[in-house]
């Protein structure tokens, strides 16, 4: 499947963001989107785990524990919790020519189910049977101690059972390693402010616009 296209056809554009917890995907996707909204693009946000039965599963492990639960078994959950916003968010947007931003999406389990120990390549390639590829993935770089000292930082908010710092560093390790040189992803810092941040995701992201958005627009017209 290749970077823009959905089932075989050109459509829409997905835009992913990634990063170990703590590392400001929900702030700079929210953001991103604002700002595209504000410029009449048709745009979404979308974030996993959903609010699926299998997402609440998911947050329900994250709170808990995974006890019983083994990698597999956990990425089977993601797996189904996407597979089924693919078929009823992601893909019905791409085909209203829409751009939809991801606030976590497949990579993320490439990351943390392997940190567990599960292959990373079943991971990517069962994902990647299910899952559009997005056109881009910008991918937020923080260390574990600062990502954890934003989580503990943030009001009524404690931390779970995917934020301890030894696991983190895996995580984190796998993004780095597995995504740095691979097309169609950045890697930025994630450590600065949230503005400055959020200026270098757009000055990623505005070329793409240009160069794919606008044109699959005018098509559509």
């Amino acid at each position: 499947m290749s970077l823009s296209t959905v089932r075989g056809k050109r459509e829409g554009l997905l835009i992913a963001i990634e990063g170990i917890d703590g590392a400001g995907k929900t702030t700079q996707s929210k953001i991103l989107y604002d700002k595209l909204e504000q410029e009449n693009l048709d745009v979404c946000l979308l974030h996993e785990p959903t609010d699926s039965t299998w997402g609440r599963k998911i947050q329900e492990i994250a709170r808990n524990g995974r006890q019983n639960i083994g990698p597999k078994q956990e990425f089977e959950l993601f797996h189904l919790d996407r597979k089924e916003d693919v078929e009823k968010h992601i893909i019905p947007a791409l085909k209203k020519n829409m751009i939809v931003i991801m606030d976590r999406y497949y990579f993320s389990s490439v990351a943390y189910q392997g940190a567990l120990g599960l292959n990373p390549d079943f991971i990517e390639k069962k994902s990647e049977k299910i899952a559009p590829r997005p056109l881009l993935t910008i991918i937020l770089d923080v260390q574990p101690r600062i990502a954890l000292l934003r989580i503990k930082n943030r009001a009524r908010t404690k931390k779970n059972h995917f934020e301890r710092e030894r696991y983190l560093t895996k995580v984190r390790k796998i993004f780095k390693e597995r995504f740095e040189d691979r097309p169609g992803v950045a890697i930025i810092d994630g450590s600065p402010g949230i503005d400055t941040v959020a200026s270098e995701i757009m000055n990623i992201v505005r070329p793409l616009l240009k160069e794919n958005y606008v044109s699959l627009r005018a098509c559509a017209l």
